[in-house]
């Protein structure tokens, strides 16, 4: 009998293209990733989890990736385009 692989989601988007750069980011440092997409082709929208697309590590890896994706993370702009503050 094949022992059936276990993965968690580490990160939810919407967007394909931050989905597969924080995959290959984890990939380049060495921790096996999945994308995993409920999006539907036939639908031009994402609402609530028909759009989502989770990145899964191993549990295992949850905890290296977490603190890797964190000392990468970047600072997002608001949706006016000013950058994020610190909450000083």
């Amino acid at each position: 009998m094949e022992k059936k692989e276990r993965w968690i989601d580490i990160y939810t988007t919407y967007d394909e293209s931050e989905a597969a750069i924080i995959s290959g980011f984890l990939e380049n440092e060495g921790i096996s990733s999945r994308v995993e997409s409920s999006r539907v082709s036939q639908i031009p929208v994402s609402v609530g989890k028909i759009g989502e697309i989770r990145i899964l590590v191993h549990p295992e890896d949850f905890d290296k990736a977490a603190k890797i994706m964190e000392a990468a993370r970047v600072q997002r702009p608001d949706e006016a385009g000013r950058p994020a503050t610190d909450g000083k």
